[in-house]
């Protein structure tokens, strides 16, 4: 080892220390032994003979000796002829020899496998769980198919009512009951589509200014469709429109689908009613921006709590108080407002209670 630099000496001395089994080999420019020592029967080299070309007889040296890279090389893990696998330096001598040093690798093989064992149990893991986020898919589809049977009982039954002779109070309260389970079964549809795809059907929507829904048109319709809960609840709801005259239909299209943006309003009117005192009103306002239209629904009840804010468009998030449902509507209001390139959000009300608005863009 007399052609070793001190430095190197030093090195493998401290490796001898960790017990790493080191060997060495020394050749000439061509790759031939000239000196070798340590533990090299531990990778089967201790049958090279001086002048043998060690490329040709370790298979794993093959096309590195001779060493024409950088002044030095580290191969990691190199499973060689031996009992261990090893850690191989190379670096050159001056000008005219290479040298070459192994070290037992069994401890970085050992922390690979860990790792690649770990791995493998996560990926495991993570099988297991799509399993049973499958399995429990399975069972919402059963739950919700038993909500549906009975759910068309009750309204086969409110429209065999419409047959009968009924006072114009039962006709209003038969047609309340009715709206109700069509909107019962609107939300058990929600469900399905949100746990099962994500709203997988949002994907359709119109930005044609010929085809695309009118936020007037469709505003309308959710009050029309709310309007008799409103009335039970002793709660007004207006409209309000605000924006440059002539207020047609064209300035007023956005991008979306006029079912799902009639759901969007129904969805946040529901909301402001479940909230709202007696007496008070309901405003429902657009704002026509130029490139986007602005809606807000803004009623007069006691607010959103501070810590509820940040969970309101949250899926299954449900006020403190307990006058929410499951907590998809604003759920599926959010997806579909944001899918649609729009935002989303709730403020307070300029008379104290909430406001929740969303812009959508124009149909371009």
């Amino acid at each position: 080892m007399s052609e070793f630099p001190q430095p190197v000496i030093d090195y493998l001395r401290s490796l001898e220390l960790e017990k790493r089994s080191p060997a060495w080999l020394l050749t000439d420019s061509a790759g031939d032994l000239r000196e070798s020592g340590g533990d090299l029967a531990e990778y089967a080299l201790d049958k090279i003979a001086i002048g043998e070309n060690v490329a040709e007889r370790a298979f794993f040296l093959d096309g590195i000796i001779p060493f024409d890279g950088g002044k030095s090389i580290v191969l990691e893990c190199v499973q060689t002829d031996g009992a261990h696998p090893a850690d191989i330096h190379l670096f050159k001598l001056g000008n005219d020899g290479f040298g070459i040093v192994f070290l037992d690798a069994n401890e970085s093989q050992t922390r690979q496998q860990a790792v690649q064992q770990r791995g493998n149990e996560l990926n495991l893991s993570y099988r297991k769980l799509q399993k049973e986020i499958q399995k429990k898919e399975v069972l919402l589809h059963c739950i919700v198919h038993d909500l549906g049977g009975p759910l068309m009982g009750i309204r086969g039954g409110f429209e065999l009512l419409e047959r009968e002779a009924l006072s114009d109070e039962g006709k209003v309260l038969l047609e309340i009951g009715l709206r109700q389970a069509r909107r019962q079964e609107q939300l058990i549809s929600e469900i399905l589509q949100a746990f099962s795809a994500e709203i997988a059907s949002l994907d359709a929507f119109q930005i044609d200014p010929a085809l695309a829904p009118s936020v007037i048109t469709a505003a309308k319709s959710a009050i029309e469709l709310l309007k008799p809960a409103f009335d039970l609840a002793q709660v007004s709801i207006k409209l309000d429109l605000e924006g440059p005259p002539p207020l047609e239909q064209e300035r007023w299209r956005v991008a979306g689908e006029e079912s799902r943006l009639q759901r969007v309003f129904a969805n946040l009117m529901e909301n402001g009613l479940r909230y709202s005192p007696a007496g008070s009103t309901v405003t429902v306002k657009l704002v026509d921006e130029g490139p986007s239209v602005l809606a807000t629904i803004e009623d007069q009840g006691p607010g959103v709590p501070a810590e509820v804010q940040p969970q309101l468009f949250q899926k299954l998030s449900q006020g403190k108080r307990g006058k929410g449902k499951v907590g998809l509507g604003l759920y599926f209001c959010r997806i579909t407002v944001e899918h649609w390139g729009g935002e989303i959000g709730q403020k307070a009300g300029t008379s104290g209670g909430s406001c929740f608005w969303f812009r959508l863009p124009k149909a371009a």
